[in-house]
This record gives C-alpha cells, sequence and structure tokens, in this order.
C-alpha cells in the first residue's frame, strides 16, 4: 500500500494522527523542516494548514521569523496539497517560480494556508492527461500570523511530469 494512502485511511479514524504522520514525513523528506520545527495542522481535500514556530531556530535579527522559514513553511505546503492530489510515484513535481508579497512583519508562529481553487487542480489534471507528458500551475498560499492577520501572499509555479 502506498503511503500516502495509509495516511488517508488513518485520517478517516484519526485526523490528529494522520496530520502527525505526514508532519513525520515531511521532515523525513527535508530535513529543514524538522530543524525549523514545521508542524502540519490541517489536510483536506481543499486545504492544507502548517505551522512553525517563533522561536530560536526560526528567529532573525530583528526578532521576527526569519525569511527562509516563511518561504519555505509556504512552499513545503504547498507541497503537501499537490503531492495529496498527485502522488509522486505518477508524477515528479518541482518548483520553477516562486512570487511573494510581504504585508506584515511575522512577530509571532506563522501559519501557511493552502486552498488553490478546484477549478486549478481540475484543469492541472485535465492537462496531465490531456499531454501525458508536463503541466504546470501557479499555487497560491497566504502565510498567516496567529492573530489571523495576513503576513505574506506567494505563488509557487508547479511543473510536473509524469513519473
Amino acid at each position: 500500500m502506498f503511503a500516502l494512502e495509509m495516511v488517508e485511511k488513518v485520517r478517516q479514524v484519526a485526523p490528529g494522527m494522520a496530520n502527525a504522520l505526514t508532519t513525520l514525513a515531511v521532515k523525513n523528506i527535508v530535513p529543514l523542516a524538522a530543524a525549523m520545527g514545521y508542524r502540519i495542522d490541517e489536510v483536506t481535500d481543499a486545504r492544507v494548514k502548517a505551522t512553525v514556530p517563533l522561536d530560536r531556530k526560526t528567529k532573525n535579527h530583528v526578532g521576527s521569523v526569519y525569511l527562509g522559514a516563511q518561504v519555505t513553511v509556504m512552499e513545503l505546503t504547498m507541497g503537501v496539497m499537490l503531492f495529496r492530489r498527485f502522488p509522486p510515484g505518477q508524477y515528479k513535481m518541482l518548483v520553477n517560480r516562486m512570487e511573494v508579497a510581504f504585508h506584515a512583519k511575522a512577530k509571532t508562529a506563522v501559519s501557511a494556508v493552502c486552498e488553490p481553487p478546484e477549478e486549478l487542480l481540475a484543469k492541472l489534471a485535465s492537462e496531465l492527461r490531456a499531454t501525458g507528458d508536463k503541466a504546470e500551475a501557479w499555487i497560491p498560499v497566504r502565510l498567516l500570523g496567529t492573530d489571523g492577520q495576513c503576513v505574506a501572499e506567494s505563488r509557487f509555479l508547479a511543473v510536473f511530469k509524469r513519473g
């Protein structure tokens, strides 16, 4: 059984345990995530939310979350969303480009929220079926402070190829 399928079976019974398993998987694949304290809070078909704390490992010289940690939590969260919809055994995905607009200082822990429109994901799936080779899409991610304030908005150009 493919690991993601197993996690989804666990999610039906214990969503918190499934989030913990997914967090461990991400930390195993990207060790930087473990160093940052990356934690997955929510995974559904429509939304993935993950958090990094504001602590000694993620804090910059002015006391906010370091830019690299902010970008990394957004990119990893987008990856969890896309790998859920487009499993790594069938597809290879890389980020080809990224754009980000920062709106506020990240003075607290931050949560990345990836909830791309269903039409965007459906179009991506359709293009992969039609071309059978390669497709790409801009995937939006928001970064929120613990007070719900939007710290940053980003989008990642995800490029897929059949695995």
